[in-house]
C-alpha cells in the first residue's frame, strides 16, 4: 500500500508542476519518483519507469 500511495502523491506531484511549473512541485515529484525506483517493494516494470520519470524531472 506505501507503494501505492507513494505513486499517486508522485503523480500528483507531476500533474501539479506541469500545471503551475512550481519548482516545490517538481522536486517532490523527483523524490518520489526516484524513491520509487529504488524500491524493492515496486516490481521491475514500475522501477524502470519511475527511474525514467525522475531522469526527465532532473534535467
Amino acid at each position: 500500500m506505501g507503494s501505492q500511495n507513494l505513486l499517486i502523491g508522485a503523480l500528483s506531484y507531476m500533474i501539479e508542476f506541469q500545471e503551475t511549473h512550481c519548482g516545490a512541485a517538481r522536486e517532490r515529484a523527483y523524490i518520489a519518483f526516484e524513491a520509487l525506483s529504488e524500491s524493492k517493494d515496486s516490481n521491475p516494470e514500475l522501477r524502470e519507469l519511475c527511474f525514467k520519470a525522475s531522469e526527465l524531472l532532473a534535467r
